[in-house]
């Protein structure tokens, strides 16, 4: 092979190393996460730019882009809507038991404010579970420090488990089981 044949050959291989490089980078997934310009990772650093509520903060990605984050599977009681005591077994639909809720589940954003606002912290996304919910949101377990979010508002009655697949179901089932077999946190409302 002559000289120019080989710089030719050199200059398509990296004209093409160059494009596949570009087309890596820019790539978004077929559900349209684009999860932190990586599109196949299984969990990624962010920050949390706001705590909407119990269950669900925005954050910024290490690229600049912003989204809002639902957990998975669980669901704390609203605090911007009314709530539905049915969702929470034992809890009256009466109006105690929805100030009760309505309580538990500032209680539930209190204890996100103090965990996560303005915190690094990394999503884990669950194989079983869609990347994103019915509303657009990121669906994602939230570690902070060695913790799973997630897990501590079960563990401290400040969730529920949310009917949906994931693989953290039946640990998170028996969290909710003890939780509410205490009378903590939601299940306090409980008759």
């Amino acid at each position: 092979m002559t000289q120019p044949t080989r710089d030719r050959l050199l200059l398509v291989c990296l004209c093409a190393l160059a494009v596949t490089a570009g087309c890596l980078g820019a790539s978004v997934e077929s559900d349209g996460t684009g999860v932190g310009g990586d599109t196949n990772a299984d969990e990624t650093a962010v920050r949390v730019t706001d705590v909407v509520d119990g269950d669900t903060v925005d954050v910024r990605f290490a690229n600049g882009s912003e989204d809002t984050v639902r957990l998975l599977g669980v669901d704390t009681p609203e605090v911007h809507v009314e709530n539905d005591p049915d969702e929470f077994e034992g809890v009256p639909d009466t109006e105690a038991g929805r100030s009760c809720l309505r309580s538990q589940g500032e209680a539930a954003s209190s204890f996100a404010v103090d965990r996560l606002a303005d915190r690094q912290v990394t999503l884990r996304f669950d194989p079983l579970a869609d990347r994103r919910g019915g509303y657009g949101r990121l669906l994602a377990y939230v570690v902070v420090g060695n913790e799973t979010f997630n897990a501590a508002l079960l563990e401290r009655g400040h969730a529920r488990l949310y009917d949906s697949e994931f693989q953290q179901r039946d640990e998170y089932a028996a969290l909710e089981r003890e939780a509410r077999e205490n009378g903590r946190g939601v299940w306090s409302c409980a008759s």
